[in-house]
């Protein structure tokens, strides 16, 4: 929580602040973003974060984003309730998450749509009135480790959300020069 304290007036203050457009202060728009020249926003560099890496963000006045870096060395990243992510170090394993997607024994899983290094997927308790969930994984590999980026597991999203969520993640990428 203290770091939230910390980082809350600082995330506001850059993503507020009126800068010269330098490159990484987060104020520039990505409509060309390298990589993935159809997702527009806001280019938001994570170093100060912990990760040389940056990302592009929804562009979306009406909320704040909020971007908080978690004890285990990751970066939790919202904007209201439909934009939650989480960004860290782990296996990457997207095999080893449809193989636990087929064992459940709760929830129904049908992947919608996957690629080389993403999945998205829906869950659902068939027969339980209960909405279904829309989830994504996707993995951006260095050298021999993997950043995962995917949606907060404690949150049920929609399937747009799930995929406006998708489109950020496949901007993530190092920063120039690192």
């Amino acid at each position: 929580m203290k770091k939230l304290i910390y980082f809350l007036p600082l995330t506001v203050m850059t993503l507020f602040s009126c800068g010269g457009g330098e490159a990484g202060t987060g104020n520039e728009n990505a409509e060309a973003a390298e990589g993935n020249s159809a997702m527009q926003g806001i280019l938001t560099d994570l170093s100060e974060y912990g990760m040389d890496y940056t990302i592009v963000l929804p562009e979306k006045k009406e909320l704040i984003t909020k971007i908080v870096a978690n004890d285990w060395g990751g970066i939790e990243v919202s904007q209201g309730e439909n934009f939650m992510i989480s960004i860290a170090y782990g296996e990457g394993d997207i095999d080893l998450l449809k193989f636990d997607l087929e064992e459940d024994l709760v929830y129904k899983s049908q992947v919608l749509e996957e690629g080389e290094n993403f999945i998205l997927f829906k869950k659902e308790i068939e027969g339980s009135g209960i909405d279904p969930e829309f989830h994504f994984l996707y993995v951006h590999k260095v050298k021999d480790e993997a950043i995962e980026v995917q949606n907060l597991k404690e949150a049920g999203f929609n399937e747009e959300s799930a995929r406006n969520m998708l489109n950020a993640a496949k901007t993530f990428s190092a920063k120039s020069g690192a």
